[in-house]
């Protein structure tokens, strides 16, 4: 997994490229506990590289929802193939998360 940052006005932006899985989970999760030590408001992955995701990569995601919240940190994960959007569809992810088709459409969800 390689990971980009990218500050973006209010957003700070996780770009991330491969699979996000058992291997990989640990990584995003040091790269999010970095970007809640920032004073963001947005906290933006790109999944548009995101080849795979597993229940590991997605406990990872969970697990700092509470978080977020608490902190008012608006995550928002945009570009996802329709294979992993399927994946979070099906756990029902998508009601708890924002999830957009695009950048452009992430940008709309600034508050």
């Amino acid at each position: 997994m390689n990971i980009t940052i990218e500050e973006d006005g209010h957003a700070y932006i996780l770009h991330l490229n491969g699979e996000l899985d058992a291997s990989t989970c640990l990584q995003v999760d040091r790269e999010i506990e970095l970007a809640l030590i920032q004073p963001i408001e947005q906290l933006w992955l790109d999944f548009e590289e995101v080849k795979y995701i597993s229940s590991a990569g997605l406990g990872v995601l969970i697990s700092h929802m509470a978080t977020l919240e608490a902190r008012q940190i608006n995550l928002v994960l945009y570009g996802m193939s329709s294979h992993v959007k399927n994946v979070f569809e099906l756990l029902g992810l998508h009601t708890i998360m924002t999830i957009v088709p695009s950048r452009k459409d992430a940008s709309l969800q600034l508050k």
